[in-house]
């Protein structure tokens, strides 16, 4: 906060300003840092099977990071604000209005700093806590080792025989392209695929498929189980898309993963279909927006079961 008393003073209150607050940003930084540094070591190193407890402590520590890291990157983001507020006000220091622009600004620092105080004490006790955690036995405890099969791997599932020639009515029919289906029914997500690409990995590899079904199978079809657990499910598809598809480095894979660690209304199966960081931002401002008709990447159906519902009258 600025007091101010005249214009021959303020360029220099402005820049104590500017130093003090260039501090607290460096401090919020390297919390940061260790949070970031602590989900890259736990969370990345998780294995999740189909008998994972939700009730797993992993679990409480994956949500407090995420909660943590997100409280972080608020104060960085209020803080340069600031930053961004003081500088701006540099040049116009002699004019006639500064004395009501310093006012606006103390109004905005005093609001933040309460904010980025509070946030602070937060993260500091979640940084104190994970300090005193023995990061290998507890990743032993989770990490239970998974039974052979347990996991079915994406070309390891549903393997079925059928005739490699398909005529044209039975591809319209039986097939749904470029289309990511969700199924609770059927328990299973099928990818979305072009059957021409399907054809052309089935051609390639004749020895290892045997028909456009089996190619379909084993590559585009994922069990449902696999995102049971959406939010641990949503940050590593998240992390796999930035690592595997977008070849990004691995700050910019668990940035993108504790984000959509926390939203619930994006299903883990969408970030899995998406080819590229792009596509996703698309989805995800559709989504924001309300306006999913105009993601035009690929068609997303989910197949619910219904709802049993009894009649009370009869």
């Amino acid at each position: 906060m600025i007091n101010y008393t005249d214009k021959d003073n303020m360029l220099k209150l402005i820049n104590i300003e500017i130093n003090s607050l260039k501090a607290t940003l460096s401090i919020q930084k390297n919390l940061n840092k260790q949070i970031l540094t602590f989900m890259k070591n736990f969370i990345g190193n998780i294995n999740i099977n189909l008998d994972f407890n939700p009730e797993n402590k992993a679990y409480k520590y994956m949500n407090e990071s995420t909660s943590a890291l997100n409280k972080s990157n608020t104060n960085i983001s209020s803080i340069e604000k600031l930053l961004k507020k003081l500088n701006d006000l540099i040049p116009l220091i002699e004019d006639d209005s500064t004395e009501a622009k310093l006012k606006t600004y103390n109004k905005q620092f005093t609001t933040a700093i309460n904010s980025i105080y509070k946030n602070t004490s937060v993260i500091e006790e979640f940084i104190h806590n994970i300090s005193l955690l023995d990061l290998s036995e507890l990743l032993k405890e989770i990490n239970e080792p998974v039974k052979e099969n347990e996991v079915p791997e994406q070309h390891e599932i549903n393997e079925r025989l059928l005739d490699i020639t398909i005529c044209s009515e039975e591809l319209e029919t039986s097939f749904v392209e470029n289309t990511l289906i969700i199924s609770d029914i059927q328990g299973k997500v099928i990818l979305p695929y072009k059957i021409e690409k399907v054809r052309e990995i089935l051609l390639d590899k004749d020895e290892k498929y045997h028909s456009l079904q089996d190619v379909i199978d084993k590559l585009y079809t994922i069990p449902i189980e696999y995102y049971k657990f959406s939010s641990i499910s949503r940050f590593k598809e998240a992390y796999k898309l930035v690592k595997e598809k977008e070849h990004g480095s691995r700050l910019r894979a668990f940035s993108l993963a504790s984000e959509l660690f926390i939203n619930y209304n994006l299903h883990p199966a969408v970030i899995t279909a998406c080819n590229s960081l792009d596509e996703l931002d698309i989805y995800l401002a559709c989504l924001e927006d309300n306006t999913l008709e105009d993601f035009k990447f690929f068609t997303i159906k989910y197949e619910i079961a219904p709802t049993v519902t009894t009649n009370d009258s009869i």
